[in-house]
């Protein structure tokens, strides 16, 4: 089995620009659909034509919602900092230093396809984490912190997640799949609208 590469540890400031630079990338491509309408009116063209282009841009930045924040592979340490390559390149939490946690849930036509803990530090770097490894080292870095009397804020579904409550993650799960379906229809719907309109 092949070594894993060694990560350096990431500057905080350009940890923040990988950070708003995924958000940016998600909500340019969610935006391609609408800006497609607008050049296809301009220039005299069938709004279908760039719409089939510009959906499958729309269709990358859904599935980018999950996937651009977080990890790739397992995170490695070096003292308090979580270094992880995701797709805008390297970030490094302090995990030292955690201000929220949150639960991200993404399904697929089974059910629930992936559970990712995104975790956000004060120096405002975001890292989603899958990795079992790496979630475990976020529940003891939390432990640690609850000790030190400085709780960050975790919401309910993380904390049932990281096994710190005995709640579970059934009505999570469910207002999550009600969120995406009820975004993704309002979504086609607003192209729906705006395309008719065109």
């Amino acid at each position: 089995m092949p070594r894993q590469q060694k990560h350096p540890a990431v500057d905080a400031a350009l940890g923040r620009r990988r950070t708003r630079l995924g958000t940016a990338w998600i909500v340019g491509l969610l935006a391609l659909p609408f800006a497609g309408l607008a050049v296809s009116t301009v220039v005299g063209l069938h709004p279908g034509v760039l719409l089939v282009v510009t959906g499958l841009a729309a269709l990358v930045g859904f599935v980018l919602i999950s996937e651009m924040p977080t990890g790739r592979n397992r995170g490695q340490t070096s003292g308090s900092l979580l270094t992880a390559r995701t797709a805008t390149g390297l970030r490094t939490v302090d995990l030292a230093q955690i201000e929220s946690v949150r639960l991200l849930t993404s399904f697929s036509r089974g059910g629930v396809s992936d559970r990712i803990v995104l975790v956000r530090d004060g120096n405002g770097v975001l890292l989603g984490l899958r990795e079992q490894t790496d979630v475990r080292r976020v529940r003891r870095a939390l432990d640690q912190r609850a000790r030190n009397g400085v709780p960050p804020r975790v919401s309910g579904a993380a904390a049932a997640y990281l096994g710190m409550t005995p709640d579970g993650t059934a009505r999570h799960t469910v207002l999550s799949w009600l969120a995406t379906v009820l975004g993704i229809c309002c979504y086609l719907s607003a192209v729906a609208v705006l395309a008719r309109a065109v």
